[in-house]
């Protein structure tokens, strides 16, 4: 007579409430699913695409040359933060004029 083979490869979730547990013996949980992101409105859209007064050619060159400035004085900071200053510097200098 064959015997019956048991079911254990199945992943049962006890009715106690507790976690399944998979072959492996890692739970076996559902990631719960995440609601993508809505489109932005027209009105968003519209205020991104604004034209700045300075050009990221502009940044980029200000930023060079503010990171070639902070290597050799050794003062701490990375690439963002160059952008971030020369952005800053050149909408003040357009401000200005």
């Amino acid at each position: 007579m064959a015997k019956k083979a048991k079911n254990e490869n199945k992943e049962k979730a006890p009715s106690n409430g507790a976690a399944a547990v998979d072959n492996n013996g890692k739970l076996a949980v559902k990631k719960p699913r995440v609601a993508g992101r809505k489109p932005a409105s027209p009105k968003a859209r519209s205020i991104n695409k604004e034209k700045s007064p300075v050009s990221d050619e502009a940044i980029r060159m200000r930023a060079y040359f503010i990171s070639e400035e902070r290597k050799r004085l050794a003062l701490p900071g990375d690439a963002n933060s160059d952008w971030i200053e020369a952005r800053r510097q050149l909408l003040a200098e357009a401000r200005e004029s």
